[in-house]
């Protein structure tokens, strides 16, 4: 299922949770599988950073993260992905 997110803005120097070197690496080992294609389903270049997101959902509040291609981490619209690659981070 797809939901419409946004990125968050001022989380770039958010350090990844202890013992993980980058938000990639956390989401990898949260998910159990390696980033590919970047999330944003209109969106086909290679994934490369643990973009931080929020639905677009005023119910759901929760901060995600999702791997994104550098150029849509620094969208400033919102976009689709999949739901199951969103991973919720503890705020």
């Amino acid at each position: 299922m797809a939901v419409r997110v946004h990125n968050l803005k001022g989380t770039a120097e958010r350090p990844a949770p202890s013992g993980y070197s980058s938000w990639r690496e956390w989401w990898e080992a949260r998910k159990k599988r390696k980033f590919d294609n970047c999330a944003n389903l209109n969106c086909k270049n290679p994934a490369e950073v643990g973009g931080h997101v929020q639905k677009d959902d005023l119910s759901d509040r929760k901060w995600s993260i999702v791997p994104l291609c550098k150029e849509c981490n620094k969208k400033t619209d919102s976009f689709y992905v999949r739901e199951d690659d969103l991973e919720p981070v503890n705020q």
